[in-house]
């Protein structure tokens, strides 16, 4: 509500300036932020004709005033007139605005020395040998503070049958000419999709090439103001990915924009209407939609079989990872001998399906709510991430045989998982689900963008197969007596590979722990190991011979409240501040990518968080090793690195903008400005030097 309330206070502000005099009398007046001056553009009023007055404000170095949609903050200058009979005054031509950033608050208006135009209509009976013309002027000049003003300019002029241009003013006049927006027809839209926002706008053959371009709404409260990172031409097509407004409730059907190629005064600009598609409320069907740019997102003509094989073999490959493999290993050995292993593959299946649609259920659910989320919002909750973290600690103690569950409250959780049961068998595949689903394996990128852009039923279907594709391995060993089969016979060498197993999930919970201290700090990661130890203790005490089972239980009960406490305290913290990096890349920001566009430099990004695997094997495998950054280094290219470990809904909306929910992502900006380059989401060295070439060279 930041711009309602402070355009609110200073409309209050506003009128308390009115109980003051106004300026007095003149056509000029003057203060130590800016001049204002009412100018004519020609020495007389001709009856019968079309003439214009000129506001000409001169601002002080780093002051500035408003634009008609001020943007986050702001009031745009007013003008009320007292004329004569026969004289009518039309409404403001506005000159194209600019830019102005002051801690993240983006307003548009005008800053130097620029004129307002206004025209004038004058009657052909008009007699009179001068007319004098009154106009008041309310304003807000802005540097760092923001000061409110009102003044009454007077100007007379003579009447006469003809009149000359004055040479005084002809130069501001031509400069405002040059920046007023022409009218253009071209082909426009707007699709508003939940919190995010396209506009695409076909440009004619003629529109400036080489020229920076850049794009105003009209109307205020549509679309946020910030200058998006990933503004391109392509194809002769502007694509101009933005935010729905906060402020935005009922969803227009179009648009006015203001696109200007250029920089004054070698600007030019073009006011167009773009039709508004809500795609949140409402299909698109009938709507031609322009062509997309070439961001290495999934095909519009994607179909959905495609989709589902994707999501089928992205969800296979997250069996890869460490934290899934130690059980499925245990649960396949179980199936040595077990003549109720279709059962349980089924249940397993069943589990792993049944967890990815809820969480994709309730990532839609959310979405549809207005919640800026991408797929793994569930690790970036402080509350599950240190839930796994004792999870996979108390598993591990439990494969090292420092206790055995039984069926007591405190084993409910990791029991669930234990042993050969049905039981066991399903909450395995939840597990399952719930700790690979986070990062995003390859083929899984293209399903998931694909998914989120369809029908909530298709969208559920594909996630249903990532969850399938997730049981499938485990789901084969079931149903085909013969590999189960081949698997080793039981014996006492399970005992040892169950405690050598133990040590990934260690490790799990350790990388967990330091997943936890980047999103909270590094006391709240203490307070949790803390905790880990008590849960330790309280899970030995277990093991205390029956005598001392009612001293066994009241420990056993102060631990978990000592570990609850641990818990909450830390999941309660704020998050941690944001850690500044250093050497060779940036901490990524939509300002900062645009900046660097903008000075011709190549760009690499990397979307990550602490939490995804597969992330963190990419930088360790590639993007870290001597040759890449070598190379880097020569092509003069910027790294930007964005931590998506904690919610942050810039990065969200970077992501949806490549037709990905989720890290990693990696986007290869060419030096020359052309269309970003999307890598694959495992990488090699090899690979990363190729693309680092391809763009090194002329697109």
């Amino acid at each position: 509500m930041l711009m309602r309330r402070q355009k609110c206070w200073w409309a209050g502000v506003l009128l308390i300036f009115a109980a003051q005099a106004l300026a007095a009398g003149g056509s000029r007046i003057a203060n130590g932020e800016l001049a204002i001056t009412l100018v004519s553009e020609r020495v007389a009023l001709v009856p019968g004709g079309s003439q214009r007055l000129g506001l000409l404000i001169e601002h002080q170095p780093h002051w500035h005033t408003y634009w008609q949609n001020a943007g986050d903050s702001g009031i745009p200058t007013k003008l009320r007139w007292n004329l004569p009979d026969g004289i009518a005054a039309g409404q403001i031509q506005w000159p194209h605005p600019q830019r102005f950033d002051l801690a993240g608050i983006i307003n548009f208006g005008y800053g130097d020395r620029i004129l307002l135009p206004v025209p004038l209509e004058v009657s052909a009976a008009l007699s009179a040998p001068s007319v004098p013309l009154t106009v008041t002027v309310d304003w807000l000049v802005c540097k760092e503070e923001c000061i409110p003003g009102r003044a009454e300019l007077n100007l007379s002029l003579p009447v006469a049958a003809e009149a000359a241009a004055d040479t005084e003013w002809a130069a501001d006049f031509a400069a405002a000419d040059a920046r007023i927006p022409v009218a253009a027809d071209w082909r426009a839209n707007v699709r508003i999709d939940g919190e995010l926002a396209q506009v695409e706008v076909e440009l004619p053959a003629d529109f400036p090439a080489d020229a920076p371009v850049d794009l105003y709404p009209v109307e205020v409260e549509v679309l946020s103001n910030a200058t998006p990172a990933d503004r391109a031409v392509h194809a002769g097509v502007l694509h101009w990915p933005a935010a729905r407004s906060d402020y935005l409730q009922d969803v227009p059907e179009t648009l006015d924009l203001v696109v200007v190629s250029g920089e004054p005064p070698n600007s030019r600009a073009w006011q167009l209407r773009a039709q508004v598609l809500d795609l949140t409320a409402a299909p698109t069907a009938g709507v031609a939609a322009l062509p997309a740019a070439d961001t290495g997102s999934p095909a519009p003509g994607m179909s959905i079989a495609t989709a589902l094989l994707f999501a089928l073999l992205g969800g296979a490959i997250l069996n890869l990872m460490p934290c899934v493999f130690p059980v499925l290993t245990l649960k396949a050995l179980a199936l040595r001998g077990d003549v109720s292993h279709l059962r349980h593959g089924l249940l397993y299946a069943a589990g792993s399906v049944l967890a990815f649609l809820a969480l994709a259920a309730a990532l839609l659910a959310l979405r549809a709510a207005g919640e800026s989320l991408g797929w793994g919002f569930q690790l970036q909750s402080p509350w599950l991430i240190g839930a796994l973290v004792y999870l996979f600690f108390a598993m591990g103690l439990s494969l090292s045989g420092v206790f055995t569950f039984g069926e007591r409250l405190m084993g409910v959780g990791q029991s669930l998982t234990e042993g050969e049961g049905d039981r066991a068998a399903f909450f395995t595949g939840v597990l399952a689900a719930v700790v690979a689903s986070p990062c995003t394996a390859p083929f899984m990128g293209a399903a998931m963008g694909f998914a989120l852009t369809q029908s909530a039923a298709v969208a559920l279907l594909i996630f249903g197969m990532l969850g399938f594709g997730l049981a499938l391995p485990f789901l084969l060993l079931c149903l085909i007596p013969g590999l189960a089969e081949r698997l080793p016979r039981p014996g006492a060498w399970m005992d040892r590979l169950k405690q050598i197993l133990a040590f990934p999930l260690y490790l799990s919970a350790v990388w967990l722990l330091w997943v936890y201290g980047e999103q909270l700090g590094p006391l709240a990661m203490a307070q949790l190991a803390v905790g880990a130890v008590i849960l330790a203790f309280a899970l030995w005490l277990l093991g205390w011979p029956a005598p001392l089972r009612p001293l066994r239980a009241v420990a056993a009960v102060l631990s978990l409240l000592a570990v609850g406490y641990a818990l909450h305290a830390g999941a309660s913290q704020d998050p941690a501040p944001a850690q500044q990096t250093a050497g060779e890349h940036e901490p990524w920001s939509e300002a900062r990518l645009a900046q660097l566009r903008g000075s011709g430099k190549p760009v690499l990004v990397n979307m990550t968080a602490a939490w995804c695997i597969t992330c963190l094997a990419n930088e360790r495998v590639a993007l870290s090793t001597e040759a890449v950054r070598g190379r880097m280094q020569e092509l003069g290219m910027a790294y930007l690195k964005g931590d998506w470990t904690r919610r942050d809904d810039s990065i969200t909306r970077y992501l949806a903008q490549y037709g990905r929910t989720g890290v990693p992502l990696y986007v290869l900006y060419p030096a020359d400005g052309g269309a970003p380059r999307v890598l694959p989401q495992l990488l090699t060295p090899e690979l990363v030097l190729a693309e680092f070439d391809a763009v090194a060279a002329p697109l």
